[in-house]
């Protein structure tokens, strides 16, 4: 995506009539992406410089909340907990330090100033958060999850964005990967259970490595055991400036989704207020701070 430029969208959801930004990517793709659109800075990737990178990897909250966790939490009156993978930044993970940070979570804290609620945050596996849900071990799941058809026979959704999946490769790969459909005979890592996995098994003829966490991945496709890795884009776009020269996005954005907060069927109380605290924080401006602190402002 060298030279994209991203567009801000306002949709007004069906549910609740909230109002989200939506990022779509735009403008021609040439060569093989050696350098592509930085979310903080709007610079090139390969162009990012260390103290660019190390300023990204020092945010902390946009809102300014001390998000609290404890993995032992259980539901009770006057709070909201909620389940998330902390291991998918910049959406949500847990710093050196041992601090829950990211878009997610400030979104989530955002939603519980507006409702008078504490909320903590419960650290789960990405392949046991449904199930985990179901049994009543949390509230809520805020873990930028996408919204199919499938996971809306289980539970419902409150979406609050639509984002693309990306092919990242190495900053210096010379293969020419530039769709999906150019991974056939690849080497692919992904998370198990998420929509990237199901977007390259739609394909055929890759060899999906599966793995536990995205790190995981992105650090064997660092070290040349794969040769690429399917994300959602935040979550590659945060890599390439969190390691400048490391990484970098092979063509363009695709299989755009929405994501939303998942509740069980029967939560009907609290999906109206979570819904009705989304309409406030997106017209007094909140979730715009957010959304622009951790993934760049949009241009008009």
């Amino acid at each position: 995506m060298k030279s994209m430029k991203k567009k801000a969208i306002f949709s007004t959801f069906a549910m609740g009539g909230v109002a989200v930004l939506l990022v779509a990517g735009c403008g021609a793709n040439t060569g093989n992406n050696a350098a592509s659109a930085n979310p903080t800075t709007g610079q090139s990737a390969g162009n990012t410089t260390a103290s660019q990178a190390a300023a990204f990897n020092a945010k902390t909250s946009a809102i300014h909340v001390m998000a609290q966790t404890n993995p032992n939490a259980e539901p009770q009156a006057g709070t909201i907990v909620i389940g998330t993978d902390d291991t998918y930044p910049p959406d949500e993970y847990t710093n050196a330090g041992g601090q829950i940070l990211g878009f997610d979570v400030d979104l989530g804290d955002a939603l519980g100033q507006v409702l008078h609620k504490k909320v903590i945050w419960k650290p789960t596996a990405w392949d046991g958060i449904i199930p985990g849900l179901q049994a009543n071990k949390y509230d809520a799941i805020i873990s930028f999850m996408n919204v199919t058809p499938q996971r809306e026979k289980q539970i419902q959704f409150i979406p609050y964005g639509t984002f693309g999946q990306v092919i990242v490769t190495k900053a210096n790969s010379t293969e020419n990967i530039k769709t999906i459909n150019d991974l056939k005979g690849k080497k692919v890592g992904v998370q198990i259970g998420t929509t990237s996995e199901d977007a390259l098994k739609t394909v055929g003829g890759v060899n999906i490595k599966e793995y536990n966490t995205f790190p995981d991945a992105l650090n064997d496709l660092a070290n040349g055991r794969i040769n690429a890795v399917v994300v959602d884009e935040s979550v590659g776009r945060y890599y390439m400036t969190k390691d400048p020269g490391v990484f970098k996005i092979a063509g363009k954005p695709f299989l755009s989704e929405p994501v939303g907060i998942g509740l069980r069927k029967n939560e009907t109380k609290l999906a109206k207020q979570l819904t009705q605290a989304l309409n406030t924080i997106e017209k007094n401006g909140t979730y715009n701070k957010i959304y622009t602190y951790w993934f760049g402002a949009p241009s008009k």
